[in-house]
This record gives C-alpha cells, structure tokens and sequence, in this order.
C-alpha cells in the first residue's frame, strides 16, 4: 500500500498542479474606465463594450426554485457609471413629485452576488414570494409589482476639446409592473412630468444564456450587450462600500467581478511562483478591487500588492492562476495580468476509474462521506497536498464515513481504491 501511495503522490504532484508558462495579457478599459472586458482565461478578451451604454438591467435567467429564484426577478442599476437610484414612497404615477429626493432610499447592488440588485434590496427575508419590487402571486404565477415609483438619476457624458466630461444631471421616473411567467418583463418609463412615457416588454427568450437584458433609459431601447461566448472574468467599474478613517461610505471602483458559475481562491501572503489554490468562494468580488493601491500624489499608476494569487475555477473544471502587474490611471486604463494554466484533474489515470463516486459535504468539518457504484467494501486513504498519508480505512454502503475532525485545515487529496479500480477527488476541510 505504501508503494501504491507513493506512486499516486508522485502523480499528485505532476499532474494536479502542472504550471504552463505564464501568459501576459490585458483589459483595455481605455480612457476613464469607460469600457466592460468580458474576459475568458482560455481565450482572452471575448468581448469589450461600452460600460455607459446602459442604465438598468433585468435577469434573464430562469428561476431555480426552491433554492434560487431571486437569480430570475433581480433588477440592477449602472452605479459604476453613476447611475443611482432613489424609492419614493408615492404610488400616484401621475403626480410624482421629486422634492427631497435626497433622503430618500437610495438602495445598492450586491457586490458579491449577481442575484440582489438594488430594486430587490428591500425585501422580506421572512416571505419568499417577495422580491422587493414585486411579489409573487400563486393565482397569476406573476410576480407583480408593489406600484412603487422609482426615480432613476442619470449622468451625462459630453466631449469637451476632446475629453470626456461629466455634466448635470438628467432624472427618469420608473415603475415595475410584472414578471410574467418568469418570461416577460413588463416596466414603465417616463420624464418626471409623465412626457416621453414608454411601457417597455422583455422576452427572456431573447438572452438565452446571458445574465441580463439591459436599458438605456435615454435611447429607450433594449441593450443585448453580454456576448455569446463564456467568459469567467468582468473587468470593470462597480459601486461597492468602503471603510476610511472608520467611516462606511459608498464609492465606484475598477476591478473584477466574476461569473455566477465561477469559484475563486485568493491566496495572499504567499509568493506567486509557489502559491497553490485553497478554499474557493463563489462571491463574485472575491477578486474585486484590492488587489491594488491608488496612487500617491505625482505616481503616474496604480500600486499593485505583492505576493497575492487568485485562482480562477469554471463551471468545466479548469483553473487558472491570475497574477494582477499593473493597473494604468484613467489617463489609458489598461490592466495588465499574468495567467498560468493549472491542470487540476479529478482522478489519476495510472488505474481504471471508478465513476459515480460522492463525497460530501466538501469543504468538511468533522466528516466525509463517500459513496460508490460498487456493493463491495472500498479502501480508503486521505493525503496531505505532500502526500503525506493521513487517514486510511476501509468503508462500506453501511458504514461510509471519515472523520476529519482532527485534521487541520487545508487541502487534501481522497484516493478511493475498489476491486483494482481507483478514484481520486480533492477534499477541503476547514
């Protein structure tokens, strides 16, 4: 068994971590962040758009009760291209009045999930028929909305002598008539004194695949702006919090959010030639923003941290390694990255496979336990990521639980070995 073991950490450390040669790639925001960079580790940039060209956008995706069915009603705003929006207490459309808008709700998008924009962020945790603009209704099977009237405050962008500049602002009047059949948006739109009033309708249908459909409030039309191509990193501006001089305060920012269906492990502290992937979150800003320092007075660029890694997972399995060299000023806006390939396989091809093996919960606390297709007793041994040998025992359908209670946390490679057939998983224990 021993032989056997050594034999599968020499394969663990030739083929779950085999680094490719570094890749030097770029996001191109260009001059003042304006652009959005839908980026794919594998192929590079698959789609760079305008990041102002839209003011609110609407899930596309279809609900996934019982778990997620927010993912289908979330509607959010374009804060990092100063897009804010302000919930009225009024419900007369007609008669809206804007005086004081000021103190009025000024709710934000989630910066860690894609699934709460800022029309949702106001609703009972307690009902899951409430989706904040709307509720649903088991009659209709809509979720209709509550009559609230939204106003939308929007920014301008003009060109003077050749730059862009920011001038005052325009002002829009919105209400949320229903989700149809998780099929169908239906809003209304107008000027705050009812005039250029539009009732706009989205098929969802239309964005297969895409997580939005987005609106440009001063064109009025429909935006199919994400492209058709995966992607798993979105380099762009984002409103977030921050704490300075402990004061909590509400900022745009330029940095990285990632796709619903993409994990991340950031590993900091250690240095990028050595670092290997830890626990992975699946909070879309886990790569966010402070992976760098504004300059000082006179630096022409941003400063970027040291020793800091993130490991990029899609929903395929492949991973990638990010190292962030540089970030420009708004002046160019180029961020500038190194990506390394990591083959990560699921199981070691030196035997035949075992297929249909689970093992749960991952990450673990105090158990594991494993499941096979096999009726036969299986052996199982637990690995450090030295290969050092942790646990070994056997199990069986009746009796198919490891302790890990006394393991410390970290990383660890689960060989499952039956009737001369093996698999291998990767095992988190925290």
């Amino acid at each position: 068994m021993k032989k056997q073991i050594l034999s599968l950490t020499m394969l663990f450390a030739s083929a779950v971590v085999v680094a490719q040669t570094p890749i030097l790639d770029s996001a191109i925001l260009s001059q003042g962040y304006v652009n959005d960079v839908f980026y794919s580790m594998k192929n590079g940039a698959v789609a760079t758009v305008a990041g102002n060209n839209w003011h609110i956008a609407f899930a596309t995706r279809a609900a996934q009760p019982p778990t997620n069915t927010m993912r289908a009603a979330t509607i959010m705003v374009n804060e990092g291209r100063n897009v804010r929006v302000y919930k009225s207490a009024q419900t007369n459309w007609s008669s809206f009045d804007t005086t004081g808008y000021a103190a009025w709700p000024n709710p934000h998008n989630s910066d860690t999930t894609w699934d709460l924009g800022a029309l949702n962020r106001d609703y009972n945790q307690s009902n899951p028929f409430d989706y904040g603009w709307g509720e649903y209704s088991m009659t209709s099977h809509n979720i209709d909305g509550k009559g609230a009237i939204y106003l939308l405050r929007l920014t301008k962008t003009v060109t003077v002598n050749g730059q862009p500049r920011t001038v005052d602002s325009a002002f829009k009047k919105l209400t949320i008539n229903s989700l149809i059949k998780d099929t169908q948006w239906v809003f209304t739109i107008a000027n705050i004194d009812g005039t250029d009033s539009n009732r706009v309708t989205i098929s969802k249908q239309n964005f297969d695949g895409k997580l939005f459909a987005y609106y440009n409030m001063v064109s009025n039309t429909v935006i199919d702006r994400e492209p058709a191509a995966s992607w798993e990193v979105l380099f762009t501006r984002y409103g977030t919090f921050i704490t300075q001089f402990n004061t909590t305060i509400f900022t745009t920012t330029t940095g990285a959010l990632t796709h619903p269906t993409v994990e991340v492990s950031e590993v900091r502290g250690i240095p990028v030639d050595s670092a290997v992937a830890d626990l992975f979150e699946s909070n879309i800003n886990t790569i966010g923003t402070d992976w760098k320092i504004n300059p000082g007075p006179g630096q022409p660029n941003f400063t970027i941290i040291d020793s800091l890694s993130y490991f990029v997972r899609a929903a395929n399995g492949r991973e990638d390694k990010l190292v962030f060299k540089g970030l420009t000023t708004s002046a160019t806006g180029v961020i500038t990255f190194e990506k390394t390939y990591t083959k990560v396989p699921t199981s070691l091809s030196s035997a035949s496979k075992i297929t249909n093996v689970s093992v749960y919960p991952n990450p673990a606390t105090d158990m594991v336990y494993i499941q096979t297709e096999l009726a036969s007793t299986a052996q199982i041994t637990l690995l450090d990521i030295t290969g050092k040998e942790m646990i070994s025992q056997q199990i069986d359908a009746a009796n198919n639980g490891v302790s890990v209670a006394s393991l410390p946390a970290g990383m660890y490679l689960l060989v499952v070995t039956q009737n001369n057939s093996r698999s291998v998983s990767r095992i988190v224990i925290q």
